[in-house]
This record gives C-alpha cells, structure tokens and sequence, in this order.
C-alpha cells in the first residue's frame, strides 16, 4: 500500500511539473528517512530540499543536533508538509545539563524564528510505566500522557534562545516549536538532567 501511495505521489508531482512550461525539466524525487519510532518523506525538486534548516541545542560547550519533526515549510514557490510520530533522537545525540541550568536552541535558519515554544516530556516507557492501567473515569492514557508534558519558558530574540531547564532530574525529550516567514518546524532533543 505504500509503494502504492508513493507511485501515485510521484506521477503526480511529475504530471504538474510537466505542465508548468519548463517544469517538465526538473524531475520531482522522493527520499523517504527512517526515523526512530517515525517517518518522514522529503519531496526534492528544483535543485535542493524543501525542509527547515538543522538546529541545535547546547549547554557547556557541548552541543546536539536537533531531531526534525512535523512541519510545514516553503521556500519561493514550493512548500512541503510533513509529519512524524514519536521522534526520539539517539542516545548518543543526549545532552546532559544540571537541574536549574540554560540552554541554548539554536535556529539555522537565515532570519530569526518568529516564534519559539518549547516543552519537556517523560520518555515514553516512563509515562507508560506511571500511567494506570485503569484511569479515572473520563482521562485516557494519552492524557495522562499529555499531562506528564511541561511547557518552559523560552528568553531572547534572534536565531539564539534560551530556555531554561527547570525540570527535576531524570531523562526528558525537549520539544521546541518554531513559526517563521517560511513555516513552522518542530526539533526534538534527548536531554538528562541531573
């Protein structure tokens, strides 16, 4: 079914291309990334990719790239949105930071964000583990999921921002959201705290 979904995508795009003038010179690619608990397809067309810059995270001279999540983005007339689920980066990719310290997210892209949001969760074997198997009448594991979440303050402007870590020790995935001129990106990074 999906080599199925990705034929159909692909006579398409090559369809619409064909009858734009010269688009028909410029052949549409599709390069599909494993993630860890995700996927993503990337549509290549007109010389590079439509996606959000790579970002990163440091703290004490130690720096992490950030996993790409969901997003929308456009560069000139192009646009792609694409969405994961559940993305974990490596456990080699953690950066360890002291409870009640800063760390930087930085944005790669041109311009600042126009907007930064960022929050902590539990890993999921951890929420799983503390979630009742019988939850209360009317919450749902993914609630009790969602609650495990903690939204953090993010400070400055420009491509730098500082967020601080006002977390209990233990291992969280930092999610931090952007919006900008070209669209909205997500970047997941593993963090411990101790």
């Amino acid at each position: 079914m999906k080599l199925l979904m990705t034929l159909v995508l692909v006579l398409v795009l090559a369809g619409c291309a064909a009858g734009e003038g010269d688009g028909g010179s410029t052949i549409a690619k599709e390069e599909t990334a494993a993630r860890s608990a995700g996927e993503e397809t990337t549509v290549l067309g007109g010389g590079g990719r439509v996606r959000p810059p790579d970002s990163t995270l440091s703290y004490g001279g130690q720096e992490v790239k950030g996993a790409l999540g969901s997003y929308c983005w456009s560069r000139g007339s192009s646009g792609l949105c694409a969405d994961t689920a559940g993305v974990w980066p490596g456990r080699k990719r953690t950066l360890t930071v002291p409870s009640g310290s800063e760390v930087v997210f930085h944005f790669g892209g041109q311009g600042p964000p126009d907007r930064v949001n960022a929050s902590a969760s539990s890993p999921p074997d951890k929420v799983m583990a503390t979630a009742s198997p019988w939850p209360e009448k009317g919450a749902s594991t993914a609630s009790t999921a969602q609650n495990r979440r903690r939204s953090l303050k993010t400070y400055g402007s420009g491509v730098e921002r500082t967020i601080p870590v006002e977390l209990p020790p233990g291992e969280y995935l930092l999610d931090v959201y952007v919006l900008t001129q070209q669209g909205d990106a997500g970047y997941a990074f593993r963090i411990m705290v101790n």
